[in-house]
């Protein structure tokens, strides 16, 4: 429901234009501490403007992460399926457990290396 806002958020953000926008938006907030001569009302308006806004964006970064993984899984997923010799059981295998990934990893390693002839 929120995707695409937040989505778009994210993009926003990570171009010039929203980057000078939350530069300016806190030289605005340092204008006004300066203009209130930075009384204590400033600081907890301030701080609490600050604090909000980081966890907002700490939100809006997990969520364009989130989807950005999901993504490449999925790639990966069907690249999987597209080559012919390739263990099945790896599509998804990031939705499994620790265990399950262990005995997936178990399964996978070859059994010991042949022996290297170094004389020669």
């Amino acid at each position: 429901m929120l995707d695409r806002p937040i989505i778009g958020l994210a993009v926003w953000l990570s171009k010039p234009v929203g980057f000078l926008t939350t530069c300016f938006t806190v030289a605005a907030g340092l204008g006004a501490g300066f203009i209130l001569s930075f009384n204590d009302h400033w600081a907890l308006v301030f701080n609490l403007f600050l604090s909000i806004a980081a966890m907002l964006l700490a939100g809006v970064i997990l969520v364009a992460g989130a989807r950005d993984t999901a993504a490449i899984q999925m790639k990966l997923d069907e690249l999987i399926r597209a080559v012919e010799d390739t263990d099945e059981r790896l599509i998804g295998v990031e939705e499994r457990s620790a265990e399950e990934l262990a005995l997936i990893r178990q399964d996978r390693q070859p059994s010991s290396p042949a022996p290297v002839d170094t004389e020669a």
